[in-house]
């Protein structure tokens, strides 16, 4: 198993246990899920993907994760998302119900996160952004649309899309959001 595969596994473990664990009642680090915003739990019970892609149709991944080998080193902490159509104004969708807790330009860029429950973060970049910070957001509503001003993918405008996941500690680490944007099927296999 390599390192990359072994990380995926926990990120997914992880989830799931967040998951179980908002469904048994247990209060995420962050406290209860915002009022309104659909329970973790509902993710277990659904048949696809846990997150829905935020660039309508299916996109293309032009630039996958590629986490640094520690924190503090560069590294690509998401994945590139290129529009599937043709030109004209792409909205960015919220890929999961959850509130926005941040919706501002950093470095140029117009950058959106969302607090999703079980403790868990989107964010996306570049965004004209059209939400505030602390409004309600539902899986697929827009949080603003595609801006080419900033992107990774110059001369073609991409979305940046970063999933992050709060640990134990306290704080929050990047994961590979392909985890949640695909359907996993989960098998048990019999033992001896």
């Amino acid at each position: 198993m390599t390192a990359a595969s072994a990380l995926a596994a926990l990120v997914l473990l992880g989830t799931i246990a967040g998951v179980a664990g908002d469904a048994a009642g247990e209060t995420p680090p962050l406290g209860a899920p915002a009022a309104g915003a659909r329970p973790a739990g509902g993710d277990a019970a659904r048949s696809g993907p846990v997150w829905a892609w935020p660039l309508p149709p299916i996109p293309r991944v032009v630039h996958p994760f590629d986490p640094p080998p520690q924190p503090w080193n560069a590294g690509h902490r998401g994945v590139d998302l290129a529009p599937a159509g043709g030109g004209g104004e792409v909205p960015v969708t919220a890929v999961d119900d959850g509130v926005v807790t941040h919706a501002s330009i950093l470095a140029g860029r117009g950058t959106v996160s969302v607090l999703h429950a079980g403790d868990i973060k989107s964010t996306y970049e570049p965004v004209d952004i059209t939400v505030v910070v602390g409004q309600q957001v539902a899986r697929g509503s827009p949080l603003g649309t595609l801006a080419s001003a900033g992107s990774h993918c110059a001369p073609i405008a991409c979305l940046h899309l970063g999933g992050l996941r709060r640990d134990s500690a306290g704080a929050w680490n990047y994961f590979d959001p392909r985890f949640l944007l695909a359907s996993v099927e989960i098998v048990l296999l019999p033992t001896g």
